[in-house]
C-alpha cells in the first residue's frame, strides 16, 4: 500500500499591530505557528534583499531602490514566503517548529 505523502500549506499570515509576523502552517492535519520577526516581514526580507542585491548581484543602491518600489517588495515577500513553507514541506524541519502564542 503507498504511503500518503504529506504537504505543508500556507494557512494564513498575520502581522500584529506590534510588528510581528506569525504564519500559520498546515501539514496533515496539524496547523503550527512560526514567528517570522518582530520588524515586520517588510522589514525581514528588505534586508537579505538588499544584501543579495547590492553585494551579490552588485547592483547600485538606485537599482535596488527603483526595483523594491517597482514591485520589487511584493515579488520578494512572496518569494521569502514560498520559500519558508517549501524548507518546512519535510517532516524533519516540521519537527523543528515551536509553536508560538499571539494576541491580536
Amino acid at each position: 500500500m503507498a504511503e500518503k505523502t504529506l504537504t505543508t500549506e500556507l494557512v494564513s499570515l498575520l502581522e500584529t499591530r506590534i510588528g510581528e509576523v506569525i504564519l500559520a502552517l498546515k501539514r496533515g492535519e496539524e496547523v503550527k505557528q512560526l514567528l517570522i520577526g518582530e520588524t515586520g516581514l517588510s522589514g525581514v526580507v528588505y534586508e537579505s534583499s538588499y544584501d543579495y542585491y547590492i553585494f551579490d548581484k552588485k547592483w547600485t543602491e538606485e537599482q535596488f531602490d527603483d526595483y523594491w518600489e517597482n514591485g520589487g517588495e511584493e515579488k520578494e515577500i512572496d518569494n521569502y514566503i514560498d520559500g519558508v513553507v517549501d524548507f518546512y514541506d519535510d517532516d524533519s524541519t516540521w519537527g523543528e517548529i515551536e509553536t508560538v502564542t499571539y494576541t491580536i
